[in-house]
């Protein structure tokens, strides 16, 4: 007994609790955050913050109601973040919370002057976990979180669920962050956009006040540096997927020759893996990237019969060409406008040939980059027809 008591009064002050926790009626949960650049050249910072009563929240009536918004806009300018953050704090009664924040956003205008300064407060800050999503908008970034969510409760919510789908460029504050420090690899996010939810007549919409506009990610953000230096469009944006084997799943079709019978054939592909291979020979250096996939016919609007081997190996043909021609447009407009490595190479050079690229590649990079050779080699395998091989067509279309 006496020995139970003993290291009882050991162990006792050894459990202080959590001596730093926050109660959740004393905090502002943060879930969205937009930076944008001031007419005045100051920071705007504006965060979407969560309304504890619209859910019935420990401070409200305990009832929630579908009148009341889940979540409020709250803005400020200062000179630095940390300064328009001290802002916002004073206008809240409560304390500002990162710890759940799901997305950031930042407006053009800041992104092409450096984006160092936010990252470096979010790097610092003690709630923050670096796992929040990043993404960069053409316009203004208040303007994406003012928008209404369609699916979620929350806006930036929304964003991030769409993020996790990874149908575009999925990028985290720490992935950036550590791209932007590294030799041989330059930064790459997410371009979000407000898009209009239904196709049509947008002024007549407006009018009639149906008009619905949903942040969408239709692009990627190039940077050298920290700075913003140009976009990709969606397309272009799935060549990076590609060949930085980010590629979990996707539509490709490729259109049939008019001479056999024309029309189009559309594909679900997955089980996509790429390989980068830097190659030295005589002092030149060449980047060999071989990309494999496979894809499962989902829609055929050809006259050709899926059932024979024959159309199949010249089908795989026609998807291997067109995965090489999308992956070959990113790389000119990377390379040879752009002048940013967002695909890594410089990071395989070192892989395969740590001497010569410490040596010698590391310090000229970026001017070897734009000039250096690459070959594309896809290899894509048809591994499901559907239901049925023979296309489906009515008997005067067949004629």
């Amino acid at each position: 007994m006496k020995r139970i008591m003993t290291l009882l009064i050991v162990i006792a002050p050894l459990l202080t609790g959590c001596w730093s926790r926050h109660e959740i009626n004393d905090v502002a949960i943060v879930l969205g955050v937009a930076i944008d650049k001031a007419e005045n050249g100051n920071l705007r910072l504006a965060l979407q913050i969560a309304v504890p009563k619209a859910s019935g929240g420990a401070s409200g009536s305990g009832q929630g109601s579908s009148s009341t918004k889940s979540t409020m806009m709250v803005s400020a300018e200062g000179e630095s973040i940390m300064e328009a953050y001290r802002i916002i704090q004073e206008k809240i009664p409560r304390e500002i919370f990162f710890a759940h924040c799901r997305v950031i956003i930042v407006g053009e205008e800041l992104a092409r002057d450096g984006v160092s300064s936010v990252l470096d407060f979010f790097s610092r800050h003690r709630q923050s976990h670096l796992r929040y999503y990043l993404l960069f908008t053409k316009g203004e970034a208040v303007d994406i979180l003012h928008a209404s969510p369609q699916f979620e409760s929350a806006l930036a919510e929304e964003i991030r669920e769409k993020e996790k789908t990874g149908t575009g460029v999925r990028v985290r504050v720490r992935e950036f962050w550590e791209r932007m420090l590294s030799d041989g690899e330059e930064p790459v996010a997410a371009q979000v956009s407000n898009l209009p939810v239904e196709k049509g007549n947008q002024n007549e919409k407006k009018e009639s006040g149906t008009s619905k506009r949903i942040p969408s990610t239709i692009g990627a953000a190039v940077f050298r540096g920290d700075r913003l230096v140009g976009w990709l469009n969606d397309e272009e944006t799935r060549g990076i997927l590609w060949i930085r084997n980010e590629f979990e799943s996707g539509v490709i079709a490729v259109s049939i020759p008019k001479k056999k019978g024309g029309g189009r054939i559309s594909a679900q592909i997955w089980k996509v893996s790429t390989k980068i291979k830097p190659i030295i020979q005589n002092g030149k250096l060449k980047i060999k990237i071989e990309t494999h996939g496979g894809i499962e016919i989902f829609e055929n609007s050809s006259k050709l019969d899926l059932g024979n081997p024959t159309v199949l190996d010249t089908l795989q043909s026609m998807y291997e060409k067109d995965v090489e021609t999308r992956i070959q447009l990113t790389l000119d407009k990377a390379q040879k406008k752009l002048k940013s490595d967002i695909f890594g190479f410089g990071q395989a050079v070192n892989r395969s040939y740590p001497k010569m690229w410490e040596t010698y590649y590391k310090k000229r990079w970026n001017t070897i980059f734009p000039d250096t050779e690459v070959e594309v080699d896809s290899h894509i395998t048809v591994q499901g027809t559907g239901f049925t091989t023979k296309p489906v067509l009515l008997p005067d279309a067949a004629k």
